[in-house]
């Protein structure tokens, strides 16, 4: 049926503005319900209401087959202004009919405040017309309306326009016919709030019928959204509200076009572009207020309610709390299996929402109804869909009263005749259950009376019971009262008291005495009279135990021990007395009946007496006591009546009531003995003595006339619908409370329609006002189905007043329920070791069940199972976990055996009854192996004290899980102290040691490395599965091997130069002076402990000389230069040697100082500290860059500069820090002198020579170097004397020669001074020698040379070979920043060569310039000072062109003695370009010199008559 949606006018020029459309999303809950459909019949018939409202409208309330249609107010026409008039923009003709005249009002309105004229043309076509063009003139604020007429003739669009002229202008208005169309309109997009997975959420929009037609719409829309209602039909210009529902399944962002398909043939459509985000919702739960445990939606929950009062309500609170962005829902389950009458546990919600972020607490019910009962139950909190659940496992355990007496006998002794005693009890209740007892007796009868009789003790209450004795004849008294309390078994009070006349005094009763009497009783000693066992006792046939109580003789010692009272139950106790001819212990006497009902009375007329019947059962006389009381409606006569043995004898009951309609009710009382114990002087022995019988008879009738209305009760009764659950062929009772809440006495009685498998005690009896009565049931429930047992209660005699009772029982079958099945499957599992599977069994019943597991003996080594036996609660789930261990390679098939009994049979040695389940365990043992994926893993080289991590893949292939554990064995190669490593912790460790690899699969196990010394690791990791024994491993196969470098980051100088004022020290001096060779050697170490103090450049010192942690410390020497000169400048080319990243640095003193507050620096500063602050705050000493970074084998170059700022030495310490690595303190040394100051730089006091050995003919010649530092040349002069004491020292050998000792040094130039050293002994030669600078200051060095015999010391003479010990590098690596030409190679070593030979060398000159040409020429410098040295260069000059390089040969010529040789080479470059500008300029300037030398200029202004003002004459 389609929906009518009916219809008002609407303007389609309302709806040309999208700021106008109708995009209202209206958001409602997710609650919904389709009240219609759509179907094909094209019905126009509507179902729905109709509500006037506008766009804006409050949240829909229909359903969501319902349309709602709302009519859009009419929107003003669009008008515009042109130069002060307004206009509509257009007019629209619509609904027009062929041939007739539709005519349109155009209105034009000054809103200017001058007149305005304007001039209008008639429309182009002939279907718009207005009258004959005029000129308008229209003052401020007037209107004029110009009718404009339309005539159509075909049935088309027509389109046009009217024109108007102004002075400022012209503008137009557009007239427009249209045709009648469909056309819908719905907002291009629709955001939907937030959703849950598999809730739902909605939201709103209008669709608007913007066309001239009614239209049908229908709705195609993708899941997870649904549109209603999916058809409908809208009138012109009406709007309906759209309800999209979204329910997605997945947590996905939703963006999904809706198609609205309409139009005459459903052809035309408009879309709107549905988004929604669907997210997955997150339930945690706390249990425990003090300490929140929140757990996710799988886990389980334990909520323990504890004892709770029986018939009473606890309640516990969880907290349920949302985390996520999105409702969270969720619906409570129960357990359907629980019959619906016995569930103790209740959630009073059964559904419910937690808001995105915010709580909710979730109330919890627990009611027992069975005292001592734990009860188990099972509640789902389970979420949209089902997706995941929170399962809570609900205990409690019903508790109920505890009530007991402080004494369990009254002992009134002895009282006199008309006399009456009063004693006090104490009833206690231990529990925190409220108890409601009653004690049956009636006070108003009886010689005993106890108030209160009944009433209500508190939970962990003490009540004080009076207890009155008041005979009525000289006999003794003994009763036994039951105490009914509800929920409780009863208890039991022993009553007693003697009763003296002046003419009877029977023997005093004591406690004892009914200690031997139940004793006797169990024996049947009680039958016979006190007088017969005194002459058994005396014929001995009867003898007295240890206890004192009286026995049959026994002549076989084999027989058993005489009878001791049992242990009666309370309950077996109660029931068992006797009333329903049922006993215990045989009776002695009895009355019949035990109830008299005299029904309705007269108290005109005395009723008939009612007989009674006595039977003594005893072989003694009896004499039976009625205790009347005076006031008592009710007497037996006779009231003392003696009955033989084993006789019987009648009395008769009379009743006499003395007012009219009231009901009457009363417990008569008479106490039967022996006659014989109506003195004292009858009992011979004190354990004959036997207290009195009660007999009890319950007497009731009512005056009520008969056209009179009985007395309405008023009571609350408590009645439990189910017997708590037994076994087979066991009883089960229940108490019922009934209360009389009236102001009346009322009585009660079971009718005898009332089921008869329930014995219902008292059955008959009457309630005082505000007492209670305390019923006791028992029954013993045959067949497992449930048994509806209907009681029906009589209230005072009268019909009307009747309660029926419907109680249950049932008997409990032995039931346990396997719900893992009857075959529980092992994996395959390996030989010596176990596996484990979990098995659910479940109790379906009521009872709590003992269980037990059990198999063949030989199959214990095999399987087994924990628990092995113990307690099911009813409704309780248990898992147990079964083990498999096979030993050897097979399969496996063991039966096992579940038996179950009921938990509260005695434990003997077979329980009965019971049950059992067979289960099929089978399993299969089977063989399995480890291995690595990976023979062999390498981590190459790793920094000393640093981490890196490998994964080691272990592969299981086998069809078993495998438990293993990991052992790894350590080894270390290198250079290393055995004994010292072998202490060392093992450097490899493992996230995981030991687990269970499962089969068919693999582990990754990450393996972290971390060396602490630079040696080689080499680690074995051993494989052992482990066994059932966990101590005991299997066998250790190697799984693979694991191999590590440790290593520290090595940094070494590979090469050095020197420019500006230092460019003039070789680069041989300049390693020296620098202190390189040394300082590689320190790089090539490993770091000290100390060193590693802080790894990575760290500001550290508080202080302004920061402390070092290392004992390494050098000098980097700049050497000497005048103030004001260029800074010297020396290039180092840091190389990283080693295999490992490294970071280094230059660390000045301020760069490890850290920064203070102003007020916490010193103001005291001493000179080496203002000596710093000087050099570092004038940058005198300075580094770049100062830090970097390198990779294995990469090189950078470090510019160190000293500039020549302050005359004197400047020192600077500097720490050279490699991250990780070495630490060395530089000690920063520059000299600056005065200009035309004399200095030569001495690199060190002391020269040691290369060693000699003895009797060489030609020794060598040795080089020792001077060093000009300052601006102008020096003279030296050596002083000889020295060396002539150490040749006449020895034999007039010369051992020390010098072969120039008298020279010159230029400015920053480097002079080589030639010495032989000559030894004739082993032995190490010193002489102190003075070096006079001329017009200088004088040094002394000490030069230094060992000899040594060749013979003696053979190959092990490091030194055996005449070499250089020159160890400066010999290519050229270092590139001066801005240098385009260098040479392959800076150095060129001929090594040993024989005297008179000759030695060539090729080196190229690279021009790395893409553009220069350059021209270079050699100076061989002083080469020529050793005589018969011949040094060519071939060729000396020539040009280079841009990216070539020319070769050259050095060829050296020795001469006839031998000499260590070093030689300056100069290669001089310049560039082409340069040169030639040079040259051009040079020119340019000789040319204009040459012309100033021959021009002049005048400069007189008058001469020879002239006057030049300006100018002069050339």
């Amino acid at each position: 049926m389609l929906t009518q949606v009916k219809s008002w006018a609407l303007s389609p020029d309302s709806l040309q503005k999208r700021s106008d459309s109708f995009d209202c999303t209206i958001n409602s809950s997710p609650t919904f319900s389709v009240t219609s459909r759509a179907s094909a019949t094209g019905s126009s018939s509507s179902t729905c209401a109709w509500i006037s409202t506008s766009v804006s409208a409050q949240q829909p309330e229909q359903g969501l087959g319902t349309l709602r249609c709302i009519r859009k107010k009419q929107s003003k026409v669009k008008k515009a202004v042109f130069w002060g008039i307004q206009v509509a923009e257009s007019l629209i003709w619509r609904n027009w009919i062929l041939g007739k005249e539709i005519i349109k009002n155009l209105t034009l309105k000054n809103i200017h405040t001058k007149t305005q004229k304007l001039k209008y043309r008639l429309p182009s076509t002939k279907f718009f017309f207005t009258v004959y063009p005029q000129t308008i003139f229209l003052g401020p604020g007037m209107s004029f309306t110009l009718p404009i007429i339309f005539r159509p003739l075909e049935e088309k669009q027509y389109l046009d326009r009217l024109c108007f002229e102004m002075v400022e202008g012209e503008f137009s208005v557009e007239l427009k016919a249209i045709l009648p169309s469909h056309q819908l309109f719905c907002p291009p997009s629709l955001q939907l709030p937030l959703c849950a997975v598999s809730d739902t959420s909605e939201a709103w929009f209008n669709l608007c019928n913007v066309g001239d037609m009614p239209t049908f719409f229908t709705w195609d829309s993708p899941n997870p959204f649904h549109i209603l209602p999916t058809t409908g039909l809208l009138e012109p210009g009406s709007v309906c509200q759209i309800k999209v529902v979204f329910q997605p399944l997945v947590a996905l962002i939703y963006d999904i076009q809706a198609s609205c398909w309409y139009g005459e043939a459903g052809e035309q459509k408009t879309v709107i572009q549905l988004q929604a985000v669907a997210k997955c919702c997150q339930l945690l739960v706390c249990i425990n207020k003090d300490e929140p445990e929140e757990a996710e939606l799988t886990s389980h929950k334990e909520v323990n309610f504890g004892p709770s009062p029986v018939g009473y309500t606890t309640k516990k609170c969880i907290q349920l709390i949302n985390p996520s962005v999105v409702n969270a829902p969720f619906h409570i389950e129960v357990n359907r299996d629980l019959y619906e009458d016995d569930r103790v546990f209740t959630c009073p919600v059964a559904r419910g929402v937690v808001s995105p972020g915010e709580q909710m607490w979730l109330s919890l019910l627990f009611r027992p109804q069975t005292v001592g009962l734990q009860s188990v139950d099972y509640l789902k909190i389970l979420p949209p869909g089902n997706t995941s659940e929170v399962s809570l496992k609900l205990t409690g355990i019903g508790a109920g009263p505890a009530v007991s007496f402080n004494h369990d006998c009254v002992d009134f002794y002895w009282i006199s005749l008309g006399k009456s005693a009063t004693k006090f009890l104490t009833m206690q209740n231990a529990a925190n259950c409220p108890a409601y007892f009653m004690f049956e007796i009636d006070n108003q009868e009886s010689v005993f009376s106890l108030e209160p009789q009944s009433g209500l003790l508190g939970s962990m209450e003490k009540k004080l019971v009076t207890v009155t004795f008041q005979p009525t004849h000289p006999i003794i008294f003994y009763r036994r009262v039951a105490c009914l309390i509800h929920h409780q078994e009863p208890l039991f009070l022993d009553i007693i008291g003697t009763c003296h006349s002046d003419s009877a005094k029977p023997a005093i009763l004591r406690p004892r005495h009914l200690k031997w009497y139940r004793i006797h009783m169990a024996r049947g000693l009680t039958l016979f009279s006190p007088d017969v066992l005194s002459i058994m006792l005396k014929e001995k046939k009867l003898v007295q135990d240890e206890d004192g109580t009286l026995m049959l003789r026994q002549e076989d010692p084999q027989k058993p021990p005489p009878i001791k009272y049992p242990d009666i139950p309370p309950f077996s106790e109660y029931f068992l007395d006797g009333t329903d001819d049922t006993a215990i212990f045989l009776p002695t006497i009895s009355i019949e009946p035990r109830v008299v009902n005299f029904n309705r009375c007269s108290i005109f007329e005395e009723p008939n007496p009612f007989p009674l019947c006595l039977t003594n059962y005893t072989r003694g006389k009896i004499t039976v006591v009625w205790t009347h009381q005076a006031n008592s409606a009710f007497q037996v006569v006779p009231e003392v009546v003696d009955i033989p043995p084993l006789k019987k004898t009648t009395a008769r009951l009379h009743f006499q009531p003395q007012y009219p309609n009231k009901v009457y009710a009363a417990e008569l009382e008479a106490f039967a003995y022996y006659k014989v114990l109506r003195s004292y002087n009858n009992i011979e022995e004190d354990c004959t003595l036997f207290p009195s019988w009660c007999i009890r008879l319950k007497a009731m009738g009512h005056t009520y006339e008969v056209t009179r209305e009985h007395n309405f009760p008023r009571y609350t009764l408590d009645v439990p619908k189910l017997f708590p659950a037994v076994s087979s062929k066991s009883t089960s009772y229940r108490t019922l409370l009934l209360c009389n809440s009236g102001s009346l006495m009322f009585t009660f009685n079971l009718m005898p329609n009332s089921s008869p498998d329930i014995t219902f005690r008292p059955s008959t009896g009457f309630l005082l006002p505000g007492a209670c009565q305390v019923f006791l049931l028992s029954t013993c429930p045959k067949g497992v189905p449930w048994k509806q047992h209907p009681l029906t209660l009589q209230f005072n005699f009268c019909p009307k007043y009747i309660k029926d009772i419907m109680m249950m029982s049932r008997e409990e079958p032995l039931q346990l329920q396997l719900e893992s099945g009857k075959t529980l499957y092992f994996k395959p599992t390996y030989v010596g070791g176990s596996s484990t599977s979990p098995f659910t069994i479940r109790n379906t019943t009521r009872l709590t069940l003992s269980f037990e597991w059990r198999y063949a003996y030989h199959n214990s080594k095999v399987v087994s199972v924990q628990p092995s036996k113990g307690i099911i609660l009813p409704n309780e789930v248990m898992i147990h976990t079964w083990t498999f261990t096979p030993s050897c390679e097979t399969k496996y098939l063991v039966r096992a055996v579940l038996w179950g009994w009921d938990a509260r049979v005695s434990s003997g040695y077979s329980p009965s009854p019971t049950t059992h389940y067979l289960l099929r365990v089978i399993g299969e043992g089977i063989k399995g192996f480890i291995t690595a994926k990976e023979k062999e893993l390498d981590f190459g080289n790793v920094l000393v004290d640093s981490e890196q991590r490998k994964d080691l893949v272990l592969l299981n292939d086998g069809n078993c899980a495998l438990p293993y554990r990991l052992f790894v064995e350590q080894t270390m190669k290198g250079p290393c102290d055995p004994e010292e490593v072998e202490s060392d912790p093992i450097a490899l460790k493992m996230d995981k040691m030991e687990g269970m690899l499962p089969a068919r699969s693999q582990e990754a196990i990450c393996l972290t490395a971390r060396p602490t010394r630079r040696l080689q690791y080499i680690w074995t990791i051993r494989c052992s599965i482990l066994t059932r024994d966990e101590n005991k491993c299997g066998a250790k196969e190697v799984l693979c091997k694991v191999i590590m470098m440790g290593v520290y980051p090595t940094l070494s100088i590979v090469d050095v130069c020197a420019t500006g004022s230092a460019g003039g020290i070789t680069r041989q001096h300049l390693w020296k002076l620098l202190s390189l060779e040394t300082l590689n050697n320190y790089l090539e170490r490993d770091p000290t402990s100390w060193e590693l103090t802080y790894k990575v450049p760290t500001r550290h010192s508080t202080n302004r000389i920061p402390s070092f942690f290392t004992p390494l410390r050098l000098d980097f020497n700049f050497g000497a230069s005048p103030i004001g000169s260029e800074p010297s400048v020396v290039f180092l080319l840091l190389k990283n040697s080693g295999v490992v990243p490294l970071n280094w640095a230059f660390l000045f003193p301020s760069d490890q100082q850290i920064d203070l507050e102003f007020w916490a620096e010193r103001t005291e500063l001493d000179f080496a500290e203002l000596h710093q602050m000087r050099v570092q705050d004038n940058q005198i000493f300075s580094i770049t860059p100062k830090s970097g970074s390198l990779c294995p084998g990469q090189e950078q170059t470090v510019e160190l500069t000293h500039s020549h700022v302050f005359v004197g030495t400047d020192h600077l310490p500097v720490l050279l820090k490699v991250s990780h690595g070495r630490e060395i303190l530089l000690n920063f040394i520059g000299v600056t002198v005065q200009v035309g100051e004399k200095y030569v730089h001495f690199t060190s006091t002391t020269h040691r020579f290369t060693p000699v050995a003895i009797g060489t003919a030609l020794p060598s010649r040795q080089i020792y170097e001077l060093y000009n530092g300052g601006s102008v040349p020096v003279l030296y002069d050596i002083q000889l004397d020295p060396l002539w004491e150490v040749q006449s020292k020895n034999f007039q050998h010369p051992i020390f020669q010098c072969l120039n000792p008298h020279g010159d040094i230029q400015p920053g130039k480097t002079t080589q001074v030639y010495w032989i050293f000559s030894p004739i002994e082993a032995k190490t030669y010193t002489v102190d020698v003075p070096i006079n600078i001329l017009g200088w200051n004088s040094a002394v060095v000490r030069f230094e040379g060992v000899g040594y015999d060749r013979f003696v010391m053979g190959d092990t003479a490091p030194f055996h070979t005449v070499t250089n010990n020159d160890q400066t590098p010999v290519d050229t690596k270092l590139v001066i920043p801005g240098q385009v030409v260098f040479l392959s190679q800076s150095q060129i070593s001929l090594g040993n060569i024989p005297a008179h030979a000759r030695c060539s060398r090729l080196i190229f000159l690279n021009n790395a310039s893409e553009k220069e040409i350059v021209i270079f020429s050699w100076d061989l410098g002083s080469s020529n000072i050793i005589d018969n040295v011949i040094l060519k260069v071939s060729p000396m000059m020539g040009v280079v062109a841009p990216g070539e390089n020319v070769p050259f040969v050095v060829t050296m010529k020795a001469s006839q003695n031998t000499c260590f040789y070093s030689f300056d080479l100069v290669c001089k470059i310049y560039l082409q370009r340069v040169l030639t500008q040079y040259e051009a300029e040079l020119q340019a300037w000789e040319k204009e010199k040459n012309r100033q030398e021959v021009e002049f200029t005048i400069t007189e202004t008058n001469l020879e008559g002239f006057h030049s003002p300006s100018t002069g004459t050339t």
